[in-house]
């Protein structure tokens, strides 16, 4: 028998003999049922009447218990007519329910309030005590009669007699009670935990052996959550009206995470997803918007005063709203686009009032504002809001999205007809190059990745290209590049974000600048082994016409000097290779010169750093003292405009190695020039200026052209590749893929399809059907 307990568990497994009072006696109804009824119903009911904090007054003995259980045994086994298990169920059934009607219901009507609760807690436990007993007692009619029947075992038959006669009678008063006591706790008092517990509990019994929360769910559930909706509606506007949007968000947190403490407590775990689902309805999911906008205190406000504490807490709360996350991502993005348009605007006004400032002298050169420190605000501006969403908003889809279109509406805005895609490949040449900013190869690594990011947001990605190996060119062809791996890694990083057709020229003439030197040492050793011999030492770098961009061809009359080196390298290739041409760019060569001069009266010399063409115009004057502008011309072949160029170079700015007639920052073809004998400088190498490793307006001009005569084959190859695969297709299906298939690189007009579809079909590469005039078919 267990300790607290008024009976044993188990049956005994035997009758004992003292049960019998004559063997083969036949027990009577009247006298077999007074006997179970005095000696086991009532006594029972009596113990647990008399119970008090787990201590029995009375017992019952195990030798008490055996006659019980034989009495009952006895009377179900008889023979007919003497067989009283049908009566003995019946008046099982009848006792347990006129107990519950006669004593224990009016006890629990009598209390009210906890002292009520208390009182069910009690009568329920001791129900379950005595249905327990009195199943032991009566466990023969289960085993057989209630079995052969089909009918409710005779526990079953406590719990619904429970259920019917005093659950049923008190339940809307005892969920009175619990809301009272649930609202009690949410204003901030103390309550019994455990009692609440222990009620509730007894709504969940109350589904019986099935373990159904029908009555859980009906009769107190639904009731909980209308009172918390209607709590939680009163706090919100309440907390609405009087705090923060920062402040709200903390009273909301808080009461959420008590909410989640409460079903842990007393409540069943199935309500805490509804529970909670009715706090976020009326406290985020209605308000949301009235939220998000308050004046002062909204996200906007959040936002531009960078609260990353209040903003990772709006974005936990909002989560949990299906579709909360949506208004938020809507007002991240205005924000961001308003901070991108803003920093475009402040562009433009310096870049207005520099150019005004270059136009206020008549002769001073228009030069373009320095755009670098604007790229470097936009990067800056990346990387916040980069971090924010990583931050604050876990690297949610919808911010990502949310940042992507903001940054592609104001990245892609000109400034003063200056595209960003010209803008960052300017950024990375000064990056890239000698002479530009210094980093360390981390840093020099970090901020090229930072700028292939904002490159993404770029619509016109060929552009970019263009610029990038117009600029990649120079610095590798004046060898200003300074780290062949920076290169390399740049390319790499391009190639992951466009693929491998986009940085294949990229990638072409950084591989010919290595084979370049492969070739110089091969020419070298060629030298040494047909015993060649140059006055001049030539370096020559071999490019793919394919890879770079297209320059002039000129007819430069070569000074003797460069015709004997050109002529030694030329029979070098040709023995290498048969089938290539040499074509000679000397707009694109350096030379080094030495300048002999006698500055008063004393031989001094200097290691003049030149271009090709001014090699060749200080070259002439080993010959001749004195040139004019048209001499020269006529003995170099160099276009007019060009000459004017370089003899300015080498007259009128920094190092004046010739001497001009007449002395004027103009050139006309009659003005002289001669040698200046008495030119000096301290250093003895000096870099005569060359030609800009900056993009000229001509360049620009150029490149823009390139571009566009690059888009028109790139629509007509899209549309091709389409009507190879489709054979068939209408004019807006048409127009459409190819957009998404050029989307990649650069947004097509669909004007320009159109255009490009016109000229396929007047090249016979596609065709019109006959009865639907747009509809398109392939020729094959």
């Amino acid at each position: 028998r267990q300790s607290g307990q008024p009976t044993a568990e188990a049956a005994p497994s035997r009758v004992p003999p003292a049960a019998m009072a004559v063997q083969g006696q036949v027990i009577s109804l009247d006298d077999g049922w007074k006997m179970l009824k005095e000696n086991g119903v009532l006594k029972i009911q009596e113990i647990l009447e008399d119970l008090t904090e787990n201590v029995y007054k009375i017992k019952i003995t195990t030798d008490e218990y055996s006659q019980l259980y034989t009495t009952v045994y006895s009377m179900c086994t008889q023979k007919p007519p003497n067989n009283w298990s049908e009566h003995l169920y019946n008046n099982y059934c009848a006792s347990v329910k006129e107990y519950l009607s006669a004593s224990v219901l009016p006890r629990i009507k009598s209390k009210s309030n906890e002292a009520m609760l208390r009182e069910l807690v009690r009568r329920w436990e001791n129900h379950k005590l005595m249905i327990r007993f009195l199943s032991h007692v009566f466990k023969y009619l289960d085993r057989f009669y209630v079995k052969r029947l089909s009918l409710p075992e005779l526990s079953e038959v406590g719990s619904n007699s429970f259920h019917e006669i005093v659950f049923n009678a008190v339940k809307r008063d005892v969920r009175a009670v619990l809301l009272a006591l649930v609202l009690k706790e949410r204003e901030g008092e103390l309550v019994d935990r455990k009692l609440v517990k222990d009620v509730v509990a007894i709504f969940v019994d109350m589904g019986g052996t099935r373990n159904s929360l029908e009555v859980y769910s009906n009769d107190f559930e639904e009731a909980l959550l209308t009172a918390t909706r209607e709590f939680y509606k009163m706090q919100s506007a309440s907390w609405a009206e009087q705090d923060s949007f920062p402040d709200y968000m903390c009273k909301a947190e808080d009461r959420l995470n008590q909410e989640t403490a409460r079903v842990a407590h007393y409540l069943h775990p199935s309500t805490e997803e509804k529970l909670l689902q009715c706090c976020e309805d009326e406290l985020l999911a209605i308000p949301e918007s009235k939220l998000l906008e308050k004046e002062g205190s909204g996200c906007e406000s959040l936002l531009r005063d960078n609260k990353t504490d209040d903003l990772s807490r709006m974005y936990r709360l909002f989560k949990r709203v299906s579709t909360g996350l949506n208004p938020i991502g809507h007002i991240v993005r205005i924000h961001i686009t308003e901070v991108g348009m803003a920093l475009v605007r402040k562009q433009e006004g310096a870049s207005a009032v520099g150019e005004g400032e270059g136009a206020a002298g008549p002769s001073a050169p228009a030069s373009s504002p320095d755009m670098n420190p604007y790229v470097q605000d936009l990067l800056d501006v990346h990387d916040k809001y980069q971090e924010l969403v990583r931050e604050c908003f876990d690297q949610n889809a919808i911010f990502q999205k949310a940042m992507k279109e903001a940054f592609e509406i104001f990245v892609n805005k000109d400034i003063h007809k200056m595209t960003t895609a010209e803008m960052l490949s300017n950024f990375c040449d000064n990056l890239l190059k000698k002479s530009g900013e210094r980093l360390d190869d981390q840093q020099l690594d970090d901020k090229l990745e930072k700028v292939v990011r904002l490159f993404s947001y770029l619509t016109d990605k060929d552009i970019f290209a263009e610029f990038y190996k117009k600029q990649l060119a120079k610095r590798l062809l004046l060898q200003r590049s300074a780290s062949d791996d920076a290169e390399r890694s740049m390319i790499a990083k391009l190639k992951l974000k466009c693929g491998a057709q986009f940085t294949s020229k990229l990638e072409g003439m950084v591989t010919d600048m290595n084979l370049s030197s492969d070739i110089q040492r091969n020419f070298v050793d060629w030298m040494k082994d047909n015993d060649v011999k140059l006055e001049t030492d030539l370096t020559v770098q071999v490019l793919t016409t394919g890879f770079w961009p297209t320059y002039k061809s000129d007819d430069l009359n070569l000074p003797q000097e460069m015709v004997q080196c050109v002529s030694a390298f030329k029979s070098f290739y040709d023995q290498r290779t048969s089938h290539r041409r040499l074509r000679w760019v000397h707009s694109l060569g350096n030379a080094q010169v030495l300048g002999t001069f006698s500055p008063g009266g004393k031989e001094k010399k200097h290691d003049l750093m030149v271009s090709t063409y001014q090699a060749c115009i200080l070259l002439l004057f080993n010959t001749q003292g004195k040139y004019t502008c048209e001499e020269i011309q006529k003995a170099l072949n160099l276009p007019v405009d060009e000459l004017k160029r370089y003899l300015l170079s080498l007259s009128v700015g920094k190092y004046r190695i010739l001497l001009k007639e007449p002395a004027s920052k103009e050139v006309a073809l009659t003005d002289a020039f001669s040698v200046n004998l008495e030119f000096t400088d301290r250093a003895r190498r000096i870099k005569v200026p060359m030609l800009t490793a900056k993009v000229t307006q001509e360049e620009k001009e150029t490149t823009r052209q390139t571009v566009d005569e690059d888009r028109k084959h790139a629509i007509e190859a899209a549309i091709v590749r389409i009507m190879k695969t489709r054979k068939t297709l209408d004019h807006q299906r048409l127009v459409l893929e190819a957009s998404q298939q050029l989307m990649r690189h650069f947004k097509p007009d669909p004007k320009q399809i159109k255009k490009r579809i016109e000229d396929l079909i007047a090249r016979e590469y596609l065709e019109r059907d006959s009865s639907k005039a747009n509809v398109y078919k392939y020729l094959a």
